[in-house]
């Protein structure tokens, strides 16, 4: 467990053990993915009773997309939620264009190195007129990022790196509390817990309507070709939530 405030545990076991229980009692396969997406409120809760001096500096606005640039990893129940989002309010040509655009991503992701992967810096598919055309939908790394220097982090983008710190304390903690709560439960409750590459997840999500079934039935939803990156010569498990008995 990382180290978090008392205030940033107590939002961990909270969020965490409520999801776990209502995932637990759901008895309709249908309705697994809206427990895990219903517990994003809690994003917007954790941020609204974050201290107010922390939400004052924070430079994030509509448009401003640099973060829209670098990989996301993301749990498998993440994509599943943005590909039923699309399914559900894209239109087939919108679909169509996603797909290509997906296809590209995971072709460019699948021909590099672990070390070329991590320092991709493309569009996200899902980037429109420099804003996400899924917010509602969007993954629990996209909810949990804030910057307090726009400028910086658009420096950050052009050079590669992150050489400015831009990540603001007072709401960065609270954030990441909930989104690990979420996913720790989602992996308590015997779910995929395995990291995988936003962009190529997607395009698997939105070509191959098993991959739904596969989560539900608590199997790998994706295949290795879609797994995030990781440090070269790790064991394959970089990034995996496993059950470890929180809130059992």
């Amino acid at each position: 467990m990382c180290a978090f405030s008392p205030e940033e545990d107590s939002m961990f076991e909270k969020t965490g053990a409520a999801v776990f229980r209502r995932l637990r009692k759901t008895r309709n396969p249908a309705d697994l993915l809206a427990v895990v997406s219903s517990a994003h409120k809690e994003f917007e809760r954790a941020y609204d009773t974050a201290p107010a001096e922390a939400r004052a500096v924070v430079a994030c606005r509509a448009g401003c997309d640099a973060c829209c640039h670098v990989p996301v990893g993301v749990q498998a129940h993440e994509v599943l939620i943005v590909a039923q989002h699309v399914q559900t309010h894209f239109s087939p040509v919108e679909l169509d264009e996603l797909i290509e655009r997906a296809a590209s991503h995971r072709a460019a992701f699948a021909g590099r190195s672990s070390l070329e992967r991590m320092t991709m810096r493309k569009p996200c598919v899902l980037l429109r007129e420099g804003s996400c055309s899924v917010y509602d939908a969007r993954p629990e790394a996209c909810r949990s990022h804030h910057s307090h220097n726009a400028e910086a982090c658009r420096v950050n983008l052009e050079s590669g790196r992150e050489d400015v710190d831009v990540y603001i304390p007072g709401v960065r903690g609270r954030m990441f509390a909930v989104m690990l709560g979420i996913d720790q439960a989602v992996a308590e409750a015997g779910f995929d817990g395995r990291a995988y590459d936003f962009g190529s997840a997607l395009h698997e999500a939105l070509t191959d309507a098993l991959c739904a079934s596969r989560w539900v039935r608590r199997e790998a939803a994706f295949s290795e070709s879609c797994r995030e990156a990781g440090n070269e010569g790790d064991d394959g498990d970089s990034g995996v939530m496993h059950a470890e008995g929180y809130f059992q």
